[in-house]
């Protein structure tokens, strides 16, 4: 069963009952004008996944459609990510992704009803020298991007190094006879060769929005790629010299968030749900906001066949290069691997918000690599994990599965720390709970997940004679994923207090091993035949325990702690 935070379906209930807010079904009263905005964000796979059954931008297009039957003026809005990170992309820099993103209005035509915001997965290549692969798919596109704060550097001419035509700080359109302003804010995003600056997000939003109203605005709406609690501090800080509205990504899970009279409204990643936004303006100028998520799967939404077949033409491609340069035979993506008798919990919703039989197989892998070289913990961030899908008990995993579970190189790290950084590690694990890369899978190790009070409690390493509490001053030899260790490939997701070169473990021989490989042979070693046995079988143990994950708990000293509750 799918886990949705309780946190997030309060805040949803809230919100559909605040003042000011009607149902989506309610029609404007009178004199009343509506406009309509569809939102997705984070999205990363053009055919969707669960084999295409769940979401996807065919489906996406069927429910736009649907919807101009009624709203001509609609406006669709993306909340950012979507050229990477993706098996694909690994081979045509984001090309499919635009490709078939210039299909969603069914014509060739430029689409002036169509806004991105720049999310930092679109800065993924982040080198000088890619300012130009960025330039390109900006110019390629047939929409307009929105990249309010982000400053890009000059060339040796003195032009900026992206300058698309279509890319803007602004914009303004009108729908249901409404004037709205749009602008887009970027989270900060380190180790960008070509990005001189990125203005703080709530000045920038409090000089746009107050530039848009000077425009003649009606409605702003900030189309941000942050953390909700950063979009939350952005309305609480500028109240009403800030956005009327916040249509975001960057946290993959959908939630609507109440803030005074203002909301902010994300949908689930990969387009598993799309956000229906209807926007009231009455007489007296006062705006309601109304929203429902419009799930996107097979059922319910049937893929428009015109982009479903773009989309299978980029597929076949795709896979017809990427067995060629492998040097392997056709339909190589559909070579059996491994073989799993359990479910593997891999969907977003659950991967990055608790512990999964995924992500505790993976960590043990990790941990059974740097054994000899006497690691007692290992943990990997769930961003690195990206099949956003379940495997049924029963499901034959193969190199398609493997290769889309990794989306980026992933050398492995053997490093030495102490106790109080261990539990420094967990804390900043849980600080952005739930929806976020940064939370951990972890092996060789447990603690309580305090859900209401954001603290990880009861740090305790696990051995043969079972658990015992972490010491702070204590050495502990940790296995990672290099991205958490190496200060000079981004923000390390918050894990700042690692530093591979400084707390480094010499001459390990299973360095630099890439996971990948690692799982790769750990799933054909296991072997694939069902009547044999064969197969791999992991469940979540009880290592991150939760209230009422229905688990026993294996952290030290943990009963006092399982109260804790959910807000």
């Amino acid at each position: 069963m799918k886990r949705i935070p309780l946190l997030l379906l309060v805040l949803t209930l809230a919100s559909c009952a605040s003042p000011g807010t009607r149902t989506p079904a309610d029609t404007p009263a009178q004199g009343e004008r509506r406009a309509v905005l569809l939102h997705i964000n984070d999205v990363y796979r053009i055919e969707g996944v669960e084999d295409g059954q769940v979401g996807g931008l065919a489906r996406l297009r069927t429910l736009r459609k649907e919807l101009e039957e009624k709203y001509p003026d609609l406006i669709l809005v993306h909340g950012g990510d979507f050229l990477f990170p993706s098996f694909a992309s690994r081979m045509f820099n984001g090309e499919q992704m635009i490709s078939v993103m210039n299909a969603l209005d069914g014509n060739t035509a430029f689409d002036d009803r169509m806004l991105v915001v720049l999310g930092n997965h679109e800065l993924e290549k982040t080198k000088l020298k890619d300012a130009s692969i960025l330039d390109q798919r900006i110019e390629e596109s047939q929409f307009r991007w929105l990249g309010s704060n982000i400053v890009f550097k000059k060339g040796e001419d003195g032009r900026s190094l992206v300058e698309a035509p279509n890319l803007a700080r602004t914009n303004v359109l009108v729908s249901g006879g409404i004037r709205i302003g749009f602008f887009g804010v970027t989270i900060p995003t380190a180790g960008v060769a070509y990005v001189d600056e990125f203005a703080d997000p709530i000045e920038t939003a409090r000089e746009l929005t107050a530039e848009l109203r000077a425009q003649g605005a009606e409605v702003v709406v900030a189309m941000t790629h942050l953390r909700a609690e950063d979009d939350r501090r952005l309305l609480e800080t500028l109240g009403a010299a800030g956005p009327d509205l916040i249509l975001g990504g960057h946290d993959h899970e959908k939630m609507a968030i109440e803030v005074g009279r203002r909301r902010i409204l994300k949908a689930d990643a990969d387009a598993r749900t799309a956000t229906v936004v209807r926007l009231s303006v009455g007489r007296d100028g006062r705006i309601n906001v109304a929203h429902d998520f419009r799930a996107l799967e097979h059922v319910q939404v049937r893929p428009d066949p015109d982009v479903l077949q773009l989309v299978g033409d980029w597929q076949a491609k795709h896979e017809q290069q990427f067995c060629t340069q492998a040097g392997s035979p056709p339909g190589c993506l559909g070579e059996v691997y491994g073989l799993t008798r359990t479910l593997l919990e891999a969907e977003e919703n659950k991967i990055r918000g608790s512990e999964t039989s995924l992500g505790d197989w993976v960590a043990d892998q990790m941990l059974q690599t740097m054994k000899d070289c006497g690691a007692q913990v290992a943990f990997i961030n769930s961003g690195s994990l990206r099949l956003n899908t379940d495997l049924p008990a029963g499901t034959r995993i193969t190199r398609r599965h493997v290769e889309e579970l990794f989306a980026y190189p992933t050398p492995l790290r053997l490093i030495r720390i102490d106790g109080a950084t261990l539990q420094k590690v967990v804390d900043n694990a849980v600080q952005h709970w739930p929806g976020s890369g940064s939370w951990l899978q972890v092996a060789g190790m447990a603690y309580v997940h305090d859900t209401a009070g954001k603290a990880a409690r009861n740090l305790s390493l696990l051995g043969e004679g079972g658990a015992r509490s972490v010491r702070p001053d204590e050495t502990i030899l940790v296995a990672t994923n290099d991205y958490l260790v190496h200060p000079e490939a981004g923000d390390q997701d918050g894990y700042t207090m690692l530093d591979g070169k400084k707390q480094k473990v010499e001459g390990c021989a299973a360095e630099d091993r890439d996971l990948k490989e690692v799982v790769e042979e750990a799933l054909r070693a296991a072997g694939t035949s069902a009547f044999q046995g064969q197969g791999i079988e992991p469940k979540a143990e009880g290592r991150i325990c939760q209230p009422d994950d229905g688990r026993p708990c294996l952290a030290a000293g943990a009963s006092e702690q399982r109260t804790a509750r959910r807000p």
